[in-house]
């Protein structure tokens, strides 16, 4: 039995039907040559069999004073939580994300340990597909990812399930107390807050100049982003849609135009949401503006990965796609600079405040007159760089199927996995009813970024031969 840390809590007390905090993913797999016409049948068997550990056969205990507890589940039925479905006829990838949409509406029973898994069959081309869906409580969407990866392996004649759902409980508790302490212990310490404090001052006097056009810092000011489609208030519907693309593509664009695959990643998204949003009639006339995580890491310095979120400006008016990839870049660099002359604690402070009043505005209900503090949430998560298997069956792909933020009704998240970038579309259905022409946008636009500075994408017929052959 342990507490839940304040900010597990967070994710729980911010919950509404319209706006679920849990997060998830969508793994596509290719059954092994000579496969049974039982083997999804009996993988499930094996999930179900798997021996569970904390927190996934935890469940929440309210008290009547302080804050709720994890405790072990003791009437765990594993029947409840582990599903085999066939996709829809057609059978296709379409059918799949439609049901898919239908499930991350649905909110997580809290009286059950918080968590669902679905594996579906008969999807076209001799493959199936696992959605797992967990709640935002248990871990974040970087830290699913690293955990399903533990069912995998690379060798492709391995048919038993080593381990699935299997998570160090005392790792998972020391980076949740990690990260409590890094947002809240500082408030507790007088003499680094008495860092933080002028420091915060000092970013507030910056902004205040730039909106008074006198200078001021390189970050964008909270609150000032453009209200566009993207910010429509939320309902529980879900909107759904995924796409590939060739990390070989935007690695020479990136050495080509002395740029980061980051900064191509977002000139890509920023181009397909503002042609969605001019042929809606509703594009605006200064830059959307991104939330992205940064890394903070020092060199020379033994502290971890430090993480925040920072507000990004993406491309100008410009037309032209090179020059809007500059664009980006040198905002990029700016934001990347600022953030790293702050000290951890003002980085982190200075995020946590200003999510704190976006959720508050979404909770109050106040999204409609509130100015926007961005437009979406892009984010680029790295897999593993090898072929990995599921009981012999080969990772054809990973989709990120995450939560969308306070204030939002858009999220994109990319996963790096084996030279292919696989993209994860996620809106508020209201806001967004049909997220496939964004994606096809996106498409677009690295073909028309390729010929705008003379590019041919790199063919590799032999590959596609050997693959058609499997």
């Amino acid at each position: 039995m342990t507490d839940v840390s304040i900010l597990d809590y967070a994710f729980l007390a911010f919950e509404s039907e319209a706006s679920p905090k849990h997060v998830a993913g969508l793994q596509i797999f290719e059954l092994p040559k000579g496969a049974p016409r039982d083997f999804v049948a009996q993988l499930v068997l094996q999930i179900k069999s798997a021996k569970l550990d904390a927190p996934f056969n935890q469940k929440l205990k309210s008290r009547m004073v302080g804050l709720p507890q994890w405790v072990e589940a003791t009437d765990l039925d594993l029947n409840d939580h582990v599903c085999i479905e066939s996709v829809p006829k057609p059978h296709t990838m379409a059918a799949l994300l439609e049901r898919i949409e239908d499930l991350h509406a649905e909110s997580l029973d809290r009286s059950a340990p918080l968590w669902q898994l679905y594996i579906f069959e008969q999807l076209e081309r001799r493959r199936f597909a696992i959605y797992f869906k967990v709640h935002h409580a248990y871990m974040d969407g970087i830290s699913l990812s690293q955990r399903t990866l533990t069912a995998l392996t690379e060798d492709p004649d391995l048919r038993e399930l080593s381990t699935f759902l299997k998570v160090d409980h005392a790792e998972h508790q020391e980076v949740r107390s990690h990260l409590v302490s890094d947002l809240f212990g500082s408030a507790k310490r007088a003499g680094r807050a008495a860092l933080v404090l002028p420091a915060l001052a000092k970013l507030g006097l910056k902004h205040g100049l730039r909106i008074l056009h006198l200078g001021g810092d390189d970050l964008p000011v909270p609150f000032t982003a453009p209200r566009t489609a993207f910010n429509s208030p939320l309902t529980p519907e879900r909107s759904i849609a995924v796409l590939d693309l060739p990390l070989d593509r935007l690695r020479n664009i990136a050495r080509h135009a002395a740029v980061t695959i980051n900064d191509v990643l977002l000139e890509l998204c920023d181009q397909a949401m503002t042609r969605y949003l001019e042929e809606h009639g509703g594009a605006p006339d200064v830059p959307l503006v991104a939330q992205m995580p940064v890394s903070l890491k020092r060199p020379n310095v033994e502290q971890g990965n430090q993480i925040t979120i920072a507000l990004l400006e993406l491309g100008s008016k410009e037309t032209n796609p090179v020059r809007r990839l500059q664009d980006i870049h040198n905002h990029a660099s700016d934001v990347k600079h600022e953030f790293t002359d702050m000290t951890p604690e003002t980085a982190e402070i200075y995020t946590l405040l200003m999510q704190s009043v976006a959720q508050l505005g979404e909770t109050l209900g106040a999204g409609r007159v509130m100015p926007p503090l961005g437009n979406v949430v892009i984010s680029n998560v790295i897999g593993p760089g090898k072929q990995l298997y599921l009981c012999g069956a080969p990772l054809l792909a990973v989709y990120p199927i995450s939560t969308i933020a306070p204030g939002l009704a858009l999220n994109i998240t990319i996963y790096t996995c084996n030279n292919t970038l696989h993209v994860g579309l996620v809106a508020g259905h209201s806001a967004i009813p049909d997220l496939a022409p964004i994606a096809a946008n996106m498409s677009a636009a690295l073909v028309d970024l390729e010929k705008a500075m003379g590019l041919k994408p790199k063919r590799k017929r032999a590959a596609r031969k050997k693959k058609s052959t499997q």
